[in-house]
């Protein structure tokens, strides 16, 4: 046994003496550097192509954020009783079939720390908005979680920007998810007051 820990002793003093040996050789020195090739003739220009015809003159559009509606500040009407479930409506004629349709509807609530998305969930209670089949309607809805008697009061205010579907299909071609922007960033978008 003893023979063998001197034998695998040995072989490891020497390899780590081979490779040390390996490592210690010197570069050699770098070559002197060439002279520098000259520059090639420039080409000739080619001849201009013929001059395209002139396409015709467009429709013009809409103004973009000029169609955008965004409701006033509006006061919270829920129940002031402790419920399961408590719902506003408030009237506007610009939901119309079309907006119902094809146009984007966003809502936010008013706290006293700033202004949240509507859907909104805050522990055991639940806020929302819908647009009714009702035509000129939007409603904003508050309900418990799990079906028990809430005082739904934690917002003091709520509002809506409708975007219709003209200006939706042309963020839609920029990929602008209107839903995970903040309320700032809309209002900032289109231009619109706080």
């Amino acid at each position: 046994m003893k023979h063998n820990k001197i034998t695998y002793k040995n072989i490891i003093i020497i390899l780590i003496g081979i490779f040390l040996m390996s490592c210690s050789a010197e570069d050699g020195a770098d070559g002197a550097i060439g002279p520098q090739g000259e520059q090639g003739e420039q080409g000739s220009q080619g001849e201009q192509g013929p001059q395209g015809e002139q396409g015709p003159v467009g429709q013009d559009g809409q103004d973009g954020n000029a169609n955008v509606i965004a409701s006033d500040w509006i006061p919270e009407q829920f129940s002031d009783r402790a419920t399961d479930f408590t719902i506003f409506y408030v009237s506007d004629e610009a939901f119309t079939k079309e907006i119902l349709d094809t146009g984007t509807v966003l809502a936010y609530a008013m706290e006293e720390d700033g202004v949240i998305p509507v859907p909104f969930t805050s522990e055991n209670q639940f806020y929302y908005f819908g647009l009714p089949n009702t035509l000129g309607e939007i409603a904003f809805i508050a309900a418990s979680v799990d079906n028990t008697n809430e005082i739904f009061n934690l917002f003091t205010h709520f509002r809506y920007v409708i975007i219709p579907a003209s200006i939706t299909r042309a963020s839609e071609a920029q990929t602008i998810d209107y839903s995970k922007m903040t309320y700032y960033e809309v209002m900032e978008h289109f231009g619109l007051k706080y």
